[in-house]
């Protein structure tokens, strides 16, 4: 848990506030932190910060955070075209896709709150944050103002695809007018495609590029 918090906290996603310092509207919103601990297929054991986004449903509507994924009919249909014309093909997934996505727009930020023993780890890994700890019903509490995306918020695959969509188009890639979660690239004389779903992607292309 502290490596993932430490994680957090290299890629400069907090701002650490005072609870006086918070606006109406960000104590209204604030969402609560929740620590998760999983094991992956390979048996690493992973830490996972992200927070109840369920609360912010009172003020962002379904339509606002609706993020668009690829067509099942497109995943099928380029992988009869790779498979009839043996294209190469790989599959992958952006690391720490969420938490890279950096929120200019101050509005589209959260207050997470951190409480007890990973307000603790923070502290240990940033000794800057103690004098923003807060002490409630005996509880350590931090406050903290997100810079970026953080995973369980409504609209974390959205602002994602946004920001991916941006850096695609920006490496010459050309969204498919009937996808808008497939794009193309003439590499080498040859069509290269991507596709995605979310934070997954699949790449193909005549040669291994």
């Amino acid at each position: 848990m502290k490596k993932e918090l430490s994680q957090l906290h290299m890629r400069d996603s907090f701002i650490p506030k005072h609870k006086k310092e918070l606006t109406t509207q960000q104590w209204k919103n604030r969402c609560e932190a929740v620590n998760l601990i999983k094991q992956k297929k390979n048996g690493e054991i992973k830490g996972r910060c992200c927070t109840l986004g369920w609360s912010q449903q009172n003020y962002i509507s379904k339509e606002e955070s609706a993020s668009p994924t690829v067509a099942t009919e497109s995943v099928l249909l380029t992988s009869i075209i790779e498979a009839k014309e043996n294209w190469k093909v790989v599959t992958l997934d952006v690391l720490n896709a969420f938490i890279q996505t950096y929120l200019e727009n101050k509005d589209e930020r959260i207050i997470l709150v951190l409480r007890e023993l990973a307000a603790e780890f923070l502290v240990e890994i940033e000794p800057n944050y103690k004098e923003y700890v807060e002490v409630e019903k005996g509880q350590s509490v931090l406050y903290l103002e997100c810079t970026n995306v953080i995973y369980g918020t409504l609209k974390a695959a959205l602002l994602f695809y946004q920001k991916f969509r941006k850096d695609i188009e920006e490496k010459g890639f050309m969204i498919n007018p009937y996808d808008r979660c497939v794009v193309n690239k003439i590499i080498k004389g040859n069509q290269m495609t991507v596709l995605w779903h979310v934070d997954d992607l699949k790449a193909s292309h005549k040669e291994q590029v």
